[in-house]
């Protein structure tokens, strides 16, 4: 008989307590979309929280979810009923099971959530790293990857945006030649 291997997702980090039940705010990782997120945090839901590096099971407690913003959470856990034994767990990694989370498809990845990305392109190599997002223009949105101290922006459409590598944060791209000619 074989142990089942299961495989874990980090979906944020303890950045702090909040009152003296031991309530916990979460920060969402940047490499999970703002719709996981907020589909992974469900009352009575376990979490996992890194002890010692032992995902450890934590479960959230009723009426206890407060969204603080897209990227913050605050939440009380039901085995964490005071400050100080909270407080061990700041700056700690928060993960669900990859079997909890249902991974969405690269076409649903919203690209503000790509900032941090890496983005590699398959003729010219690694470009840079994702720093922002502007979709002043719906209808062409850009990222913006900053290069050896100089911005470059991409549109995502067509077929520039080949695939997103969700695990890696990595982007590949299929960019035109002669287009980062253009930023050198």
């Amino acid at each position: 008989m074989h142990a089942q291997h299961i495989n874990f997702i980090k979906i944020a980090s303890i950045i702090k307590t909040h009152g003296y039940r031991g309530d916990i705010v979460l920060k969402r990782d940047l490499s999970i979309s703002i719709s996981l997120f907020e589909k992974s945090l469900n009352e009575g839901n376990a979490i996992f929280i890194s002890k010692d590096g032992i995902p450890v099971p934590f479960f959230i407690s009723k009426n206890s979810i407060d969204f603080i913003d897209e990227h913050t959470v605050k939440l009380k856990l039901d085995e964490l009923n005071d400050l100080e034994k909270a407080k061990e767990f700041i700056d700690n990694g928060v993960y669900m099971t990859t079997d909890c989370i249902e991974q969405e498809s690269n076409n649903e990845l919203l690209p503000p959530d790509w900032m941090g990305f890496k983005v590699s392109d398959k003729n010219h190599g690694f470009v840079g790293i994702i720093i922002d997002f502007n979709e002043e223009v719906p209808e062409n949105p850009l990222i913006i990857i900053e290069k050896r101290g100089k911005e470059l922006m991409i549109p995502i459409n067509g077929d520039l945006i080949q695939s997103v590598n969700w695990d890696k944060k990595e982007i590949f791209t299929n960019l035109p030649d002669g287009y980062l000619d253009l930023y050198i």
